[in-house]
This record gives C-alpha cells, sequence and structure tokens, in this order.
C-alpha cells in the first residue's frame, strides 16, 4: 500500500511539472532577468528585443521568445596542435567573452554561437600560434603563446559582436617520449654546469697555487739581488771586529829586528 502511494505521488507531481510548464509556455507573458537579453520572436521571426529585466506581454501557441546571456560566459574548449618541430600538443583552454550586441548575432549567427564560431575560430588560431613555436620553446614561453592566441582570437570575434574577455591554458601535455627526452636533457645540462664549474674551480687553483709559486720566487730574487757589495764590506767589518774582540793585545814574537805586520784579512 505504501509502495502504491509513493507511485502515485511521483505520478501527480511529474503531471503537475508538465502542466506547470505548458501553462508557463502558453502564457501570455514572459520575464526577463537582469543580465539577460530577449529576443521576441512571431512564427519565428524576430519581433523586438528587450535588455531591461521586467514582465512583458507574448502572444500564446504563436510567439516564442530565445534568452541571451549579457555577463561574461565561459567556454572550456579541448584542441590538439603540432608544434614547429612537429611534436603533437594536446591542449584545453578557457575563454571568457561577452556578447555586444545580442540581436546582430543572433540575426547573423544564431544561438548556437559558441558551437559555430567561438569554438573553431579558438581551435584556428591555437593551432596556428602552436606552429610557430618547437615544443620546448612553447614550454618556456607559454606566456606569449598565449598573449598572441588571445590578440589574434579577439580580433575575429570583435566583428561578430563577441568581446574576447580573457583567454588561459588550462592545460598543454607532450607525448611521454618528448617528456623523457626534456628530462634526459635537462639531466645532461646539469652535469655538463656541475662538470664546468669543476673544471673552473680546477683552473683557479692553478692560477692560485702559480700565483704562490711567482711570489715566493720574486720575493728569493730580491732577497739574492739585495747581498752587494755594501753587504759584503758589512760582513767583513763585522768579522774585523768579532776577531779584535778575541785578540789578548799581545803582539805575536818573532825573531828578527823587523816589525811583525799583522794581515787584518787573514783574522
Amino acid at each position: 500500500m505504501e509502495e502504491r502511494n509513493i507511485a502515485i505521488f511521483g505520478f501527480l507531481t511529474v503531471l503537475g511539472a508538465l502542466l506547470a510548464w505548458t501553462v508557463y509556455s502558453n502564457a501570455p507573458f514572459y520575464i526577463v532577468e537582469p543580465g539577460q537579453t530577449a529576443l521576441h520572436l512571431r512564427l519565428g521571426r524576430f519581433v523586438q528585443a528587450h535588455e531591461v529585466s521586467g514582465c512583458y506581454f507574448k502572444m500564446p501557441a504563436i510567439d516564442s521568445v530565445i534568452y541571451i546571456n549579457n555577463r561574461i560566459c565561459k567556454t572550456v574548449i579541448e584542441t590538439t596542435a603540432l608544434s614547429k618541430d612537429l611534436q603533437f600538443v594536446s591542449i584545453g583552454v578557457a575563454i571568457n567573452y561577452k556578447i555586444n550586441n545580442a540581436i546582430e548575432l543572433y540575426k547573423t549567427v544564431g544561438t548556437d554561437f559558441e558551437k559555430v564560431i567561438i569554438d573553431p575560430f579558438a581551435q584556428e588560431s591555437i593551432k596556428a600560434v602552436v606552429a610557430k613555436y618547437t615544443a620546448e620553446d612553447l614550454i618556456q614561453f607559454r606566456h606569449d603563446a598565449k598573449e598572441k592566441v588571445y590578440s589574434e582570437l579577439k580580433s575575429r570575434l570583435l566583428p561578430l559582436n563577441i568581446t574576447l574577455i580573457d583567454f588561459n591554458f588550462v592545460h598543454s601535455d607532450f607525448s611521454p617520449d618528448f617528456i623523457k627526452a626534456v628530462e634526459e636533457k635537462q639531466i645532461a645540462e646539469q652535469s655538463a654546469k656541475t662538470a664546468k664549474n669543476l673544471t673552473e674551480k680546477v683552473k683557479e687553483e692553478v692560477i692560485q697555487t702559480r700565483s704562490r709559486a711567482d711570489a715566493e720566487a720574486y720575493s728569493l730574487k730580491i732577497k739574492k739581488e739585495s747581498v752587494t757589495a755594501e753587504l759584503i764590506a758589512l760582513k767583513k767589518a763585522e768579522a774585523l771586529i768579532k776577531a779584535i774582540e778575541k785578540w789578548d793585545g799581545k803582539l805575536p814574537h818573532v825573531s828578527g829586528g823587523n816589525t811583525p805586520f799583522i794581515n787584518l784579512n787573514d783574522i
């Protein structure tokens, strides 16, 4: 019994929702909320547009209303591109845009403008810009590539009454082989840098050792050159003084009448 009541309640809820939708869709009025443009159509042909929020009248079963959002909207696009060095890149982008003239956009493109113009235009711009970069440059100059896509896409959408507010790369994924190659290259560059630093250190040590040796050799040269004739004479004088200090005052005893001669050089 309880299950039957639940089933009946569910049926009545769905039926009430359908009746409400039918009544509202055929009601002689429609409501425009802030940030919307309501395109009033009669038998499929455009009659007028309302951008000011409020309640407006229409003819049931004859008139219809299409709502276009005037606020900033967002769409996410997934695509693939080929880099300058023929590397495949899987790219996801987020696009923020705003409708400038809902009436003209509807007349020229319709309501499915994201699929008709924004998506294909974005993919074309992305592929064109990515093709100008190698895969490594695309990683290094990601912001530069993003700005170029933004500029190109904005110029293409503006004549169609869509203003591009912002454009960002959500992700850019490369093949596993390319990622591995980049990692190996980075490891090799780091090893080369370490070896170069070690070589520079050894060179510096050799230069310092040579400088010390040159300084010592120069010092020895100066000391050698300082041994001049005056220094030799001074040494002799010092030796003479030491000899006189040792003399006991007695002259050597010799036979004969000659006065002994003392040769100071022999002292």
